[in-house]
């Protein structure tokens, strides 16, 4: 009977770390500790993404242990980041069915590429997501909107790093 209580603790709070976003440390291999970045945007209108992207992921990258390099010829892999989109997709509705919560995505095409035998280790698309609610009057909406961004791109980097640290 504990057994089976034990059991069902550590699936309960595998759970809800699995639903809280948390994600185990992500730690590059030795063969790809130096990462060449390169973001473009080609479907989400809106300034600056690209900057936070490469922001999001260079921290990311550091804090796996990895560098990033600016010379493609110097780095271990390079991971190549298409934005292809960013979505404001409504959750959550007041009782005059008047959107208040939203998840806001941001859509990547992801290719990583290792240098050494120009292997392709990830081509996929990613999607970092976050939810924010949006308070009355513009100005506050938009600063809910932007911290849901930076959010979105933490995940995203996160999720990319994944792609880079399995094990192939």
């Amino acid at each position: 009977m504990r057994t089976i209580q034990t059991t069902v603790a550590v699936i309960a709070i595998a759970l809800v770390g699995a639903a809280c976003g948390y994600r185990g440390q992500t730690n590059l291999p030795s063969d790809l500790q130096r990462i060449h970045v390169a973001v473009s945007n080609s479907g989400a209108f809106r300034p600056g993404l690209e900057t936070a992207l490469t922001q999001a992921l260079t921290q990311r990258i550091l804090s796996a242990g990895g560098r990033v390099v600016a010379e493609e010829a110097q780095a271990d892999a390079t991971i190549k980041a298409v934005i292809t989109g960013l979505e404001r997709n409504p959750v959550a509705f007041d009782a005059t069915d008047l959107a208040r919560r939203f998840r806001m995505v941001v859509i990547l095409d992801l290719q990583v590429i290792q240098r050494r035998d120009r292997a392709e280790l990830a081509k996929e698309q990613v999607r970092g997501e976050a939810y924010y609610s949006a308070p009355t009057g513009v100005t506050g909406t938009q600063v809910a909107e932007d911290e849901a961004i930076r959010r979105a791109m933490s995940d995203l980097a996160d999720r990319v790093l994944t792609r880079v640290g399995e094990p192939f």
